[in-house]
């Protein structure tokens, strides 16, 4: 290796730093961060949907429950609710009538074999609707066992079970339920149509078909308060089951 000594007329010049244009370090800058920048734009997407829905989602006239084991397709959803806006009147006053299907994917019978996590998610969402009134009208595929294990439903004539053990009347259930394709409106109601495979071809089928054998209801109220909650739908479950 070669010393440079005191004598040594070799000098050594600091190399100059390199100058970029505003465009290089702007590319530069983009290289590094743009994961970072397309991270923060998702989390803030995110955020402006949660807001909306939080402060800015219109409020539903009526909510609808539907207690089954399988959730309707999501056309069907749709249409159910578009239509069921055609009977119904706006109750908050903001101009217009909305209705929203609240599903609740549960089982009654020992046998199901709904994920128990999700189970017990559907189960803790209903009973808060349930206790604040915020659904009233449900449809439901074991009406048996909706009644046996929550004790929630009132008779056809509006009359509440007893408040002590409503669910010890569940043997009356065929009592305080319509079945669907029994109430004409219903029945008639245009709720759009949805696709499945059949010999890896699609095939439209009509929506009403996903609510055969479905089951309309109501909650039964037991306190002025809850009286109050569930006049409000009172208009609307008349209109669905006209002519039952």
């Amino acid at each position: 290796m070669p010393w440079v000594t005191k004598d040594s007329k070799e000098t050594y010049q600091p190399q100059a730093r390199q100058s970029y244009t505003q465009q290089q370090r702007l590319r530069n800058w983009w290289h590094y961060h743009a994961g970072w920048v397309a991270f923060a734009a998702v989390v803030l997407a995110l955020g402006g949907v949660l807001v909306r829905d939080m402060f800015f989602r219109p409020e539903p006239d009526y909510r609808i429950g539907y207690v089954s084991t399988q959730p309707l397709p999501a056309e069907v959803v749709a249409g159910l609710e578009e239509s069921l806006q055609q009977l119904g009147g706006d109750q908050n006053g903001d101009g217009r009538v909305l209705v929203e299907v609240r599903s609740y994917d549960l089982g009654f019978d020992a046998q199901s074999q709904l994920d128990a996590d999700a189970t017990t998610a559907a189960m803790t969402s209903l009973s808060v609707d349930l206790m604040s009134g915020a659904v009233n009208i449900f449809l439901l595929e074991d009406p048996e066992g909706f009644q046996r294990r929550m004790g929630a439903l009132c008779y056809l004539d509006g009359a509440a079970p007893a408040q002590d053990a409503p669910d010890a009347e569940a043997e009356n259930w065929r009592q305080m339920v319509y079945l669907w394709q029994d109430c004409p409106v219903l029945a008639a109601l245009d709720v759009g149509e949805y696709t499945e495979f059949f010999d890896l071809e699609e095939t439209p089928i009509n929506g009403q078909t996903a609510l055969q054998g479905v089951y309309v209801a109501r909650k039964a109220a037991w306190s002025e308060e809850q009286e109050q909650a569930a006049a409000a739908d009172t208009a609307l479950w008349l209109a669905m089951t006209a002519g039952a």
